[in-house]
Order: C-alpha cells, then structure tokens, then sequence
C-alpha cells in the first residue's frame, strides 16, 4: 500500500542586511536635509522622520538577530 504523498512548499523570507538598513537609513538621512533646505512642509517631514524610525527599529533588529547568533 503506498502513502499519500504531501506537496510541502517553503516560503523563505529574505530579511534586510545591517548593511541594506544602514544605505537605506543614510539615504532617508539625505531625503530629510533635501526636504528641509527646500522647505518641505511638517506633513513632508512628518512622514520621512516615520519613515526613518520604522527603518532604525529594523537595523536594531538585524544588528539583535546578526550578534545573537554569534554569541550562540
């Protein structure tokens, strides 16, 4: 008697590098001294300043993930 079989299928996630995070951070870093010698208003900056939080909270993430498995 055979066995069914089962169609497994992965999804793998590609998470950022510390090194991605940090070009993508130096970039929005340019976008908000570009935003602000142009006189961008609050909402502009308001949401370039959001963006780079949500973007720093990932690099502290990677950095957790990269030193935690050295320390393994």
């Amino acid at each position: 008697m055979t066995s069914p079989t089962l169609a497994m299928t992965a999804t793998v996630i590609q998470l950022p590098t510390v090194e991605s995070l940090s070009e993508e951070i130096r970039g929005l870093v340019y976008e908000r001294q570009t935003l602000r010698s142009v006189g961008a208003d609050a909402d502009a900056l308001e949401h370039n300043r959001l963006e780079l939080v949500r973007v720093q909270q990932d690099l502290i993430n990677a950095l957790i993930r990269r030193y935690r498995r050295v320390a393994a």
